[in-house]
């Protein structure tokens, strides 16, 4: 397995010719949306600007400007337990997603036992204080894309994805965790 240019994990992505893994092809992501908000917010200006110079408010549309939901409260999915201690210190869309993914998984009845497998060692990731944030948040996407794979047909899955996604996920994780990420693991047959 290529390892990423940036911080050596399983590479599972391209970006300029250079291997990235999942973790680097989000902040890669990330810095771009940072990006487009502030262009998009310093045209807005200038129109605002524009239209007090010629009085005529209201004339050219305005570009609309994404901002992050931040959760206060306690929050519960379907299949994903938050505790109220870690709201706001994750990325509650990446739990989103693999809440998405879980339930792909149950509504196509492939495997009851690992679907269960992945929510019990998603809500322990979450839960583990000896874990950063970021750490966090990278191992939860990258359960989501194992989970999307994992959702698809047997003969439509990429197994070099599940391959990929199963050995980051093993170097990310504390020596608490290993023990019931090699159970997920006997259960993919990796």
């Amino acid at each position: 397995m290529t390892p990423c240019s940036q911080c050596g994990k399983p590479a599972v992505f391209e970006w300029n010719g250079h291997p990235i893994c999942v973790g680097c092809n989000l902040k890669i992501q990330q810095a771009f949306q940072i990006r487009d908000n502030a262009l998009k917010e310093q045209e807005n200006f200038l129109l605002d600007q524009m239209e007090a110079v010629t009085g005529l408010y209201g004339v050219t549309p305005r570009h609309k400007i994404q901002t992050p939901v931040i959760h206060r409260g306690p929050m519960n999915f379907h299949s994903i337990k938050v505790d109220r201690s870690v709201v706001g210190a994750i990325n509650t869309g990446s739990v989103e997603k693999m809440e998405v993914a879980l339930n792909n998984i149950h509504a196509s009845n492939q495997n009851p036992e690992l679907e269960g497998r992945l929510k019990e060692f998603t809500e322990t990731v979450l839960k583990d204080a000896a874990l950063s944030v970021q750490t966090k948040d990278e191992i939860v996407e990258q359960l989501t894309a194992l989970a999307a794979e994992l959702a698809k047909p047997q003969e439509s899955r990429s197994k070099g994805v599940v391959m990929a996604v199963v050995k980051s996920v093993a170097a990310s994780i504390p020596a608490a965790l290993i023990e019931h990420w090699d159970k997920i693991k006997a259960m993919l047959g990796c």
